[in-house]
């Protein structure tokens, strides 16, 4: 077997680039919801000792000396972006498992072609069609190829390509003996610690431990990545991720919300958004929670936490039925004089699309299943649209009841592939 993991290089700060190349060379960042911490900095950034995670209001004189350009995050044009770069490098490779947003894995094994002649290809096809530059690692199992991924970002000899083939057995090991452990695919700061403890500090330290010991400090799961680390293949490709199991769609609001339609607007976007996702894996919610609630921060001012839950009588997608039963919610648990932070939806105990229910009998009124299936024909059109004309072309009435919970986004950039107001034009 061999594995080809490709990723975006500072992806969310790379993607404003490709629609503001007078950003190449400058120090960039981009910050959280509300424009809070620093999620993503450019190299630039990481020089003038910006770290991942600080708040802005923190590093504000640093902004301001050092010229430093600073982004909203903005998702939707992220998603479009990664969307074309995942498709650009479907066109050389058989198979591939879309891992998050900006990194995918492909099976290529057996392909006619030198190895790392196609890791080349493949980031120079990405480079060329969507402007985002990549790394890339090739190796016999999952893990060592997006480790094989972190040495090309970091040795710029290999000029953004390793194949794990091409590396001599002591240029292997060597390379194990200078990477600390908590580099490993799956090895987070829990297990980090728990190694460290032992005398772990390093790859190398890790293959060497024995297996029994490996299996008792961390399971199965850790003895796979033990395993991984030394050829053998334990986690497979994925080409089609399992169904989600619950959908949550929460965001705390951009300031402190006082008034009801405020938050009724907000569950009804976030509902609309988990209804799309219900649809697109095929499948239906019978339990519906909307969650809303106070600043647990703000000690002097009261808190309230709102959960309530309905259950169907049958599992539904449909955006229309969803928000009425989120909105009647929000109205039956509101509680006034509340300074609100945060709402969000929860939809779960879900089941494939159409798939027979205890509620039904043979004596149900059939007209209910033909009003479903009109109503099936309508949420497929109202997808339709969103796909061709973008998000928010068409919305419930009650999402537009108010803005003042919207993110705070001041340093948002125009959505250029995304909302055709937005599309870039040369003059």
């Amino acid at each position: 077997m061999r594995f080809l993991h490709i990723d975006g290089n500072t992806f969310y700060a790379s993607v404003h680039r490709v629609f503001e190349p007078m950003l190449r060379g400058k120090p960039v960042i981009v910050l959280s919801n509300n424009d809070g911490c620093v999620v993503t900095r450019t190299a630039e950034a990481k020089a003038l000792g910006i770290k991942r995670g600080v708040p802005l209001f923190q590093i504000k004189d640093l902004v301001e000396k050092h010229h430093i350009v600073v982004r909203s995050s903005n998702y939707e044009l992220y998603q479009s972006m990664s969307n074309r770069m995942m498709t650009t490098i479907r066109t050389l490779v058989p198979r591939q498992e879309i891992y998050s947003i900006d990194e995918q894995f492909a099976d290529v094994t057996g392909m006619p072609i030198d190895l790392t002649t196609l890791g080349f290809q493949v980031h120079d096809r990405v480079l060329k069609w969507t402007g985002i530059p990549t790394c890339v690692g090739i190796a016999p199992t999952k893990t060592l190829a997006k480790l094989c991924d972190h040495y090309a970002k970091i040795y710029p000899a290999f000029k953004s390509v390793l194949n794990w083939d091409d590396l001599t057995p002591a240029r292997q090991t060597k390379a194990w003996s200078m990477t600390p452990i908590d580099e490993v695919w799956g090895i987070g700061g829990a297990l980090t610690l728990k190694l460290q403890a032992l005398g772990v500090k390093h790859v190398l330290d890790f293959v060497r431990l024995p297996r029994t010991t490996v299996r008792k400090l961390g399971g199965v799961v850790l003895e796979r990545t033990w395993l991984e680390l030394q050829g053998e293949v334990c986690f497979p490709l994925v080409e089609t991720p399992p169904k989600r199991q619950q959908i949550v769609r929460s965001r705390s609001f951009g300031e402190l919300i006082t008034d009801k339609n405020s938050v009724l607007a907000a569950v009804s976007v976030h509902m609309a958004s988990a209804a799309r996702i219900l649809r697109a894996e095929g499948t239906e919610a019978t339990r519906l929670t909307v969650q809303f609630q106070s600043d647990p921060f703000r000690t002097d001012d009261p808190q309230y936490f709102a959960s309530p839950t309905i259950e169907f009588d049958r599992p539904t997608s449909d955006t229309l039925g969803l928000t009425h039963a989120a909105c009647t919610l929000v109205e039956e648990a509101w509680r006034p004089g509340i300074k609100y932070r945060r709402a969000g939806v929860i939809l779960s105990q879900l089941v494939d699309e159409g798939a027979p229910t205890l509620s039904q009998s043979l004596f149900d009124d059939p007209s209910v299943d033909i009003q479903r299936a009109k109503r099936r024909e309508l949420m497929s059109v109202m997808d339709t649209l969103t796909d061709l004309y973008g998000k928010g072309i068409i919305k419930t009435a009650s999402s537009a009841l108010s803005t003042k919970w919207e993110m705070k986004r001041d340093f948002l950039t125009p959505c250029y592939t995304t909302n055709w107001d937005d599309v870039l034009v040369v003059h």
